[in-house]
């Protein structure tokens, strides 16, 4: 099973760290919340291991009992068949193997250490397939957001360094691949690199970038690794960088066509910037803290009809038939408009759900009323608000 302790510089986040530097030490006391996506996934994960290890013969109770634990809540048909195609592939390319070299192994979630190269840096990988010449380590992903590239992936390289680290003296592996396995969005991405080139770029690269991160030493650096950067929000270099972007084109009068595609090409780092400061400065203030000239508010929120069958009797019942569009009911707007706001407020009390808005932070002249700050955490404690 994964470790519930990380490591300093773990390789999950090591393309942040090896091109920002200090990044590693500037979110090492950020609190790690974890999210649903994180649990959905470690849930993912258990059940892949116990299928594997169920093939193998090598059942585990801990892999079993962990996902036991999650199962009731995230285990659906989607997972059940997501995680059959990644074992599928596993499975497959392990039996390949054999038929090349009768000694080849598959280990499942093995623990790694990788300290030879980054200081107290460990890790697990979810599969590893050795033969006498080639080693292969695949890579679970169940995240859908954001597809996947095993080439030059930083995180695979790790792995595939410390997977060597343990069989250099039984193998003669001259080859590395790399795969990692994205059913949710069917992305099977595979890589490969010598074992000369893959201990040259740890010697040369990886080893000096791990020093100075475990160190804080270095300059920061903004890029696309700042995405799921902890501090982002408060980090001085992506603000500045994020601002000049906006004021570069500030001396003309009206951005040029020949301009617009490098304008375009800024946006997606400009708004992840935003966003990082509303919601880190939205949580503060969750917790009591006042910004100067802001306050929260409850933001909007949708009304959804909560009992459909239960509303649409009542309705009919009321005498009102032309209510569907045409085979559900129509939407809230439109039955208001149809049969009257109060009157339809009388019938479809019980069956109409308003949910508290996400709290808001707006400026201080806006008109809706301030959130009492001293109940806000446990009023919005169900709310996902990245801090």
């Amino acid at each position: 099973m994964s470790a519930t302790s990380h490591a300093l510089l773990s390789p999950s986040s090591s393309h942040r760290w090896i091109n920002c530097t200090p990044s590693a030490r500037l979110e090492e006391h950020v609190e790690d919340k974890g999210s649903e996506y994180a649990e959905q996934g470690t849930c993912a994960h258990a059940l892949c291991e116990c299928k594997l290890r169920h093939l193998l013969g090598t059942e585990d109770m801990e892999s079993i009992n962990e996902f036991k634990s999650l199962r009731d809540k995230w285990y659906d048909t989607e997972m059940e068949n997501c995680t059959s195609d990644y074992v599928e592939i596993v499975w497959n390319k392990y039996q390949e193997a054999l038929k090349t070299d009768p000694r080849a192994q598959l280990l499942v979630e093995q623990k790694l250490n990788f300290s030879s190269w980054i200081p107290d840096s460990f890790g697990t990988a979810d599969a590893e397939i050795v033969t006498e010449d080639v080693m292969e380590v695949v890579d679970f992903k169940y995240g859908k957001g954001v597809e996947v590239s095993a080439v030059r992936n930083t995180q695979m390289m790790i792995y595939a360094l410390g997977a060597l680290g343990d069989f250099d003296l039984d193998y003669d592996i001259k080859e590395v691949r790399m795969t990692i396995v994205q059913p949710r969005i069917h992305n099977v991405s595979e890589w490969s690199i010598s074992t000369d080139e893959l201990k040259q770029w740890a010697d040369t690269t990886l080893r000096a970038a791990a020093l100075m991160a475990y160190e804080g030493k270095g300059e920061q650096k903004a890029g696309e690794w700042c995405k799921f950067c902890k501090v982002k929000a408060r980090c001085a270099v992506l603000a500045n960088e994020a601002i000049a972007a906006y004021t570069q084109h500030t001396e003309k009068t009206l951005i040029s066509d020949d301009d617009m595609p490098s304008v375009l090409a800024l946006i997606p780092a400009i708004k992840s910037w935003c966003t990082a400061v509303e919601d880190y400065a939205t949580a503060q203030a969750i917790l009591g803290h006042k910004w100067v000239g802001y306050k929260l508010v409850e933001g909007r929120s949708i009304r959804k009809i909560t009992d459909p069958d239960g509303l649409s009797a009542k309705l009919e019942f009321a005498g009102y038939h032309d209510i569907y569009k045409p085979a559900e009911l129509k939407s809230l707007g439109d039955l208001e408009r149809q049969i009257g706001k109060k009157t339809f407020a009388d019938l479809s009390a019980g069956y109409v759900d308003k949910p508290a808005g996400k709290p808001t932070l707006v400026t201080d002249d806006d008109k809706r009323p301030e959130i009492n700050v001293n109940t806000a955490v446990e009023d919005f404690k169900d709310v996902q608000i990245n801090s």
